[in-house]
């Protein structure tokens, strides 16, 4: 299904989107409130919005991108917050395409330092994007981190989880007060697979029914993404809302 693909500014998204985006989300999420919707709207600069051809909104993912300095040095760090797509658009990579166009942006713009996605995983199909289209990430169920990325994820996730994050398991813990996805989006089949990559998350992370989230990262550099990574972006047009 062909969708019209919008890269906007957060201070640009409209209260009919934000009404929009908010009711996909809660399709698909329990324990959810408005108000903790609209904060971590709030905390983040970007937005991917994804329309079907009625120009409905039918899948968001907000993004904030900010410097860091720390133990670790210098770096941009990409966060992604509440992110969901519509069940019935989900086949065509449309939002990883859309992000692959903001992560060589954010490279291009800041070629003075690297940049990183923290990405935090509620679900196997987050965890599962990264295999999918970077080579390298973190962690992950074949290598160590490397101590410089293990120190960078540490200052920043405690800096934005605080004691709810735990160094040692790389995990948030929010103690079941935070949205979790609905049963419905378990899917038993994709757990059942044959997958290392899905082996480890369930065994890193046993409490994502409950909302617990699993903190990676991922160099964003286009050296990084893998052939089907590239292609995806290729084939993805998008216009910026700036």
């Amino acid at each position: 299904m062909s969708m019209k693909i919008d890269i906007v500014k957060r201070n640009k998204v409209t209260p009919s989107e934000r009404i929009e985006m908010y009711s996909v989300f809660s399709r698909y999420y329990d324990n959810v409130k408005r108000s903790r919707f609209e904060s971590d709207l709030e905390d983040k600069n970007w937005v991917i919005q994804l329309r079907n051809q009625d120009l409905c909104i039918v899948g968001f993912s907000t993004l904030r991108t900010y410097e860091h300095s720390g133990s670790s040095g210098p770096a941009l760090i990409l966060y992604s917050g509440d992110t969901i797509i519509d069940r019935a658009y989900r086949r065509n990579g449309d939002l990883a395409g859309a992000f692959g166009h903001f992560l060589l942006k954010a490279v291009k713009e800041h070629s003075n330092m690297p940049v990183y996605w923290l990405l935090t995983s509620k679900g196997v199909r987050t965890y599962r994007f990264l295999p999918v289209f970077f080579k390298i990430f973190f962690p992950v169920f074949d290598q160590q981190t490397p101590e410089k990325l293990k120190l960078l994820t540490d200052e920043v996730a405690t800096e934005k989880f605080g004691s709810n994050y735990s160094s040692d398991t790389q995990v948030v813990s929010h103690h079941g007060q935070r949205d979790r996805l609905c049963t419905s989006e378990q899917d038993p089949l994709l757990l059942k697979r044959s997958d290392s990559h899905i082996h480890f998350f369930l065994q890193k992370n046993p409490g994502y029914t409950r909302g617990d989230e699993l903190v990676c990262i991922t160099e964003m550099s286009e050296e990084n993404l893998n052939s089907r990574g590239w292609r995806v972006i290729k084939h993805t047009e998008v216009q910026w809302r700036e």
